[in-house]
């Protein structure tokens, strides 16, 4: 069963390429996908999700131009 990790983004240039990695490197039976939801970081963020995007094509990126996330 494929499965797909949405993360929402926003200033996370220096974890970012850390807690995608963590997921790319899980062991799973299936195809696993990870959705960087990009807000309107003003860090490097944008530029380390392309470069992660660009490297591994599980990588997705979507763009959160408000930042928003869901409440609980």
């Amino acid at each position: 069963m494929p499965v797909a990790v949405v993360m929402p983004v926003l200033n996370e240039e220096q974890h970012l390429e850390e807690a995608v990695r963590a997921v790319l490197e899980q062991r799973y039976p299936g195809p696993v996908r990870v959705a960087l939801a990009l807000g309107p970081s003003t860090d490097g963020t944008d530029e380390v999700a392309r470069r992660l995007a660009d490297a591994d094509s599980r990588v997705l990126l979507v763009a959160n131009p408000s930042g928003r996330t869901p409440r609980r």
